[in-house]
């Protein structure tokens, strides 16, 4: 042991020694040693009688400064470990700057310009359907055979420390007369193969728990084949309230309809989360309809709606040479960002590009120089590419850099090909690797743009620097015109057309992006919370946005534009060309109590007849909103959905909390 692993030890932080244990190791031995560690020693939660999982949400110890995480692979709390030793806080922020910053790479500047945001975040789901099935014994044979001493050696230290933790965690268990079948499964499961269902789900939820309570997945991919009819109510309860715990995040659930269906949409109605990602087919039963409609209008926002014959369709185009099994483990992982479940490495969101201020800076460089609409628009469009590049430069180089100087253990062990083909998570070891960019604005941006076409080129009701410095001065006048212009959101034509041509191309312009660790680049369209800080730093916009207020929340209207209705509103909703956000674009529908299942249904059923993707859903009255702000303690279950996630009305910031008031809210 080095003298600075046993610092590390001496202070009570032996996650953190774990690093340090083996003088001159690779990554992947440096990242394993230290989870072996963690497992070995991190304590366990009080047992609670008669629940029939365990252990709960992901592994974590409050006694510990340095513990595991999901996305970065540890967390530091450096106040934390200052008060335990000054010395150790800095050796592991030396540690950190050397195996945690992956951004410090040539372009970042010019591929961040445009970026309120920049993260590197990685949301995934172990392959719960091959652990289940073939058990932990099994990847153990599988890792003997490597031919890659160095890994190998890595991998079989992690398999230690899971072994040990899983053989603690019986004694625990039965030291406490735990639930007799909960005690009798985990003597078999996760090593050996599952046999029934609430073996899988046991196992499901110990890999789970390993990693962090990241995501369930596809849990129709590996429950349906071990259920028998019986009721799993209970144990599915129990299994989403572990992600709900840990902050974890989502679980896709068909098209294999059933009466399995109905129990992963009622097991738990109350919380914000694991977000509840519905495969809708044209064919899909009435009583799954039902069931699922009926949840969302009794106000917790589950579960959202997906077009399944659209995304499949989709992904099938963009990997073409993919076996067609691959494309069928769909899963949104995180907010909603495309995984095949078990199979990938994909980014969280990588970079937020803000197209709006793409566009403000173009305006007031260039619209002086443009004779016409179509030469301001054109240039918009070139700039929009070239930053486009920019990023696409930034995240190519911090994905070679992760790969170069982390490692995920519990990703690498359980993510299809990595033992297969001797790589890391981060380093191609994944079937599937790609990087998936998100935008803002670019409802606003049409709307702008349209304010531009319409005031400067064809009325001429101001020359180019008359319109800016009208809209700087928030001219009563201008706003009053701006807002009688052709608008995105009201099924105009006009609008829908521009934003048609804006979202095709500059969707496709990232299938020329490369990754040299990969398959290149997935976008999304979903905004997070994004869409309030890009709004921060954005100026006044001609659309009528005033300056550092949010942007649009997704791809439908922003705020105050779509007057004429739902169903008009979604008619411009798909005419946003979608056909190459390969990772989901959002749409939010906010709707009163007013609106009954059945319009809902007709609203959905349409909007994917049209080639929407996603439908996601806020039901409550503004009147519930407004009071939920100003008396919180009235509404501590009001969970709405917010830029692709949900979570309690409560937990928003007060910014975030105005923006989903601010929204229009349908009668249906």
């Amino acid at each position: 042991m080095t003298d600075t692993a046993k610092m590390f030890y001496d202070i009570g932080e032996p996650f953190a020694a774990g690093f340090f244990e083996l003088e001159g190791a690779s990554p992947a031995r440096m990242f394993c040693r230290a989870y072996r560690r963690f497992y070995e020693n991190t304590p366990f939660s009080a047992y609670k009688k008669r629940d029939p999982l365990f252990p709960y949400k992901g592994l974590w110890c409050d006694s510990f400064a340095v513990n595991p995480q999901y996305c970065r692979q540890y967390y530091a709390d450096y106040g934390a470990l200052r008060a335990k030793s000054e010395e150790c806080e800095r050796i592991f922020r030396e540690f950190d700057k050397l195996h945690g910053d992956f951004q410090s790479v040539p372009g970042r500047e010019a591929g961040s310009r445009y970026a309120a945001y920049i993260d590197g975040w990685n949301h995934s789901v172990p392959n719960f359907k091959r652990i289940i099935a073939e058990g932990l014994d099994s990847y153990e044979c599988r890792i003997r055979e490597m031919k890659d001493a160095d890994l190998r050696e890595a991998l079989l230290d992690l398999m230690d420390g899971i072994r040990t933790y899983h053989r603690r965690m019986l004694e625990h268990l039965e030291a406490l007369n735990a639930e007799e079948r909960l005690v009798t499964a985990l003597k078999k499961v996760p090593f050996a193969p599952a046999e029934t269902a609430y073996e899988a789900i046991v196992a499901c939820n110990f890999a789970l728990c390993l990693d962090g309570c990241d995501n369930i997945g596809f849990i129709d991919g590996w429950l349906p084949k071990y259920w028998r009819g019986e009721d799993l109510t209970r144990e599915l309860a129990s299994l989403m309230m572990h992600v709900a715990y840990s902050n974890g995040w989502s679980m896709s659930i068909g098209p294999e309809y059933s009466e399995l269906t109905k129990q992963y949409l009622t097991a738990l109605p109350d919380e914000a989360r694991p977000m509840i990602e519905l495969r809708v087919t044209p064919d899909m039963p009435d009583d799954i309809w039902e069931v699922a409609l009926e949840r969302v209008v009794s106000g917790g926002t589950q579960p959202a709606f997906y077009n399944e014959n659209a995304i499949q369709s989709r992904l099938c185009e963009r990997f073409p040479d993919s076996p067609r099994e691959d494309i069928y483990e769909f899963a949104g992982m995180g907010c909603t960002e495309t995984n095949f479940s078990g199979l990938t490495f994909s980014g969280g969101i990588d970079v937020n590009l803000n197209v709006l201020r793409v566009f403000d800076d173009v305006m007031r460089e260039s619209l002086s120089d443009c004779d016409s609409f179509d030469a301001l628009y054109e240039r918009f469009i070139s700039r929009l590419h070239s930053v486009q590049d920019d990023l696409m430069f930034f995240v190519n180089n911090y994905y070679n850099k992760r790969s170069e100087i982390s490692f995920a253990p519990i990703r690498t062990l359980f993510t299809d090909d990595c033992i297969e083909r001797e790589k890391g998570y981060y380093s191609g070891g994944a079937r599937y690797t790609f990087a998936v960019p998100s935008d803002s604005g670019i409802p606003n941006t049409v709307d702008s743009l349209l304010v531009v076409k319409e005031l400067v080129f064809e009325k001429k009701l101001y020359a180019p620097l008359e319109l800016i410095e009208a809209l700087d001065s928030q001219d009563p006048r201008f706003l009053s015109l701006a807002r009688k212009c052709h608008t995105y959101g009201v099924a105009d034509p006009v609008a829908d057309s521009l934003i048609h041509d804006l979202t095709k191309r500059f969707y496709a312009h990232y299938r020329h992006g490369v990754l040299d660790i990969g398959d290149g680049f997935l976008p999304t369209a979903h905004q997070f919370i994004r869409h309030v800080e890009e709004g921060k730093v954005t100026r006044h916009t001609p659309d009528g946005r005033r300056a550092g207020t949010p942007l649009a929340d997704s791809i439908a209207a922003a705020s105050g534009k779509a007057v004429e209705g739902p169903t008009r509103m979604l008619i411009s909703a798909a005419s946003y060309d979608q056909s190459m956000i390969y990772a989901i674009p959002v749409l939010n529908l906010s709707l009163s109590t007013k609106c009954s299942p059945e319009i809902l249904r007709a609203l959905i059923e349409g909007y994917f007849k049209l080639g929407g993707t996603q439908v996601q859903i806020t039901y409550a009255d503004r009147e519930t909103l407004i009071d939920a702000k100003k008396n919180p303690d009235a509404h501590e279950d009001l969970i709405v959905r917010v830029g692709g996630y949900s979570d309690f009305f409560n937990s928003l910031s007060s910014e975030l909390r105005d923006a989903v008031i601010e929204r229009i809210v349908f009668d249906g």
